[in-house]
């Protein structure tokens, strides 16, 4: 992480010592790996213990409630949607989509996949905080559904499968939970006619493919003709235009976006090196989490609920995943949130804490007096 920062940075400077560097090259280093790396290792000291893990597991299915109540508000009920910016037509690029307050619908259904992930694990405790958890649940798969996203559709599809399949109980429930999950949104679908004309529209349209395909080409001439330093940290957008060639069988509608493809994208602006560490990064930060097992403490323990919380980062990485490799994941939070969760999750291992063995439990509780009663015996 410090070698792709320091990377990325002296790219920056770079630029900006040529002239060719903007206010938005230096937030979106801080957005895309500064803060996400501090977050990271940060995260493990942050949520040492249950109290403040639980904190923020209440903290994210409070923000899925407002997300998941404002998708549906945007498309039923636009006049009681707070912020009011949020239905503002002339603001962003994805209106008619639930794209909450970040006027993106990518970002919102990755935040979204996260919150529900959270909601689900808390509505699974006894406690005050359970009905609100459930109807969070409930409510997210609607939201997802109106973010008329497909990046978004089949993260969350990817996100939910590798989930459950971490978790024996909801590998049994997968199949119910797809059927399930066919049925309400054919029924959404059947209910709001409007709304099903849309999602065929979205599913078959080819022009945002086509600009897609026109950058990541060009992102790979970029990387042919400059293997070892790429354009410059956060230089695509402004040079895209040179690298860009009309091809036989689609068209050129947009040549200033960014590469959508993440690792693809760091290749371009820093070259092979970086690309290579953001992959490195990515494998040996969230996905490692994903991977690493997590061993399962007995009720009552302190870390019980760590186990839980590997199964939101599973659903919330592989949503985010499946983003970066279709999108330049240009919204923070969707980051943020993965690389706090996976902070949280390798909490152990980062702070070099021994992990329990299989046998070990809490040390038995003594009567009092018990102690002594004990070292009696054994003299």
């Amino acid at each position: 992480m410090v070698a792709l920062v320091l990377l990325a940075t002296s790219s920056l400077v770079w630029r900006i010592g040529g002239g060719g560097a903007d206010a938005d090259s230096v937030f979106a280093l801080a957005d895309r790996l500064v803060v996400p790396f501090v977050l990271f290792a940060v995260a493990p000291v942050v949520f040492a213990d249950r109290a403040a893990r639980d904190l923020l597991l209440r903290g994210l299915t409070c923000l899925g409630a407002y997300l998941a109540v404002t998708s549906v508000l945007e498309l039923v009920a636009p006049a009681w949607v707070v912020p009011s910016y949020v239905v503002d037509p002339s603001l962003g690029i994805h209106v008619g989509r639930a794209r909450g307050p970040f006027l993106s619908s990518e970002a919102n259904g990755l935040v979204l996949v996260t919150c529900g992930a959270a909601a689900c694990l808390l509505a699974g405790r006894r406690g005050g905080w359970r009905p609100l958890a459930l109807v969070v649940a409930v409510l997210t798969p609607v939201a997802l559904l109106l973010t008329l996203t497909r990046s978004v559709w089949l993260g969350a599809l990817v996100g939910v499968v590798v989930a459950s399949l971490q978790h024996p109980v909801l590998r049994r429930l997968l199949p119910v939970a797809a059927v399930a999950g066919l049925l309400v949104g054919g029924v959404i679908l059947a209910a709001v006619p409007s709304l099903g004309a849309v999602a065929q529209e979205r599913l078959t349209t080819t022009r945002s493919l086509d600009d897609r395909r026109n950058v990541n080409d060009a992102a790979l001439r970029i990387l042919e003709a400059h293997p070892l330093t790429g354009v410059g940290w956060g230089a695509f957008v402004r040079e895209s235009h040179e690298w860009v060639r009309q091809a036989d069988d689609y068209p050129v509608t947009n040549v200033r976006i960014e590469v959508h493809n993440v690792p693809l994208g760091r290749s371009a602006e820093l070259g092979l090196p970086g690309g290579v560490l953001w992959v490195a990064v990515v494998l040996l930060g969230p996905f490692a989490a994903v991977a690493l097992p997590v061993r399962r403490r007995p009720p009552g323990d302190a870390d019980d609920d760590l186990p839980g919380w590997r199964l939101v980062l599973t659903a919330a990485a592989a949503a985010w995943g499946v983003a970066a490799l279709v999108s330049p994941l240009t919204h923070p939070l969707p980051t943020l949130l993965v690389f706090v969760l996976a902070g949280v999750v390798l909490r152990d291992r980062l702070l070099g804490r021994p992990e329990p063995t299989a046998e070990e439990g809490p040390p038995p509780r003594q009567p009092p007096g018990g102690e002594l009663i004990s070292r009696s015996r054994r003299r």
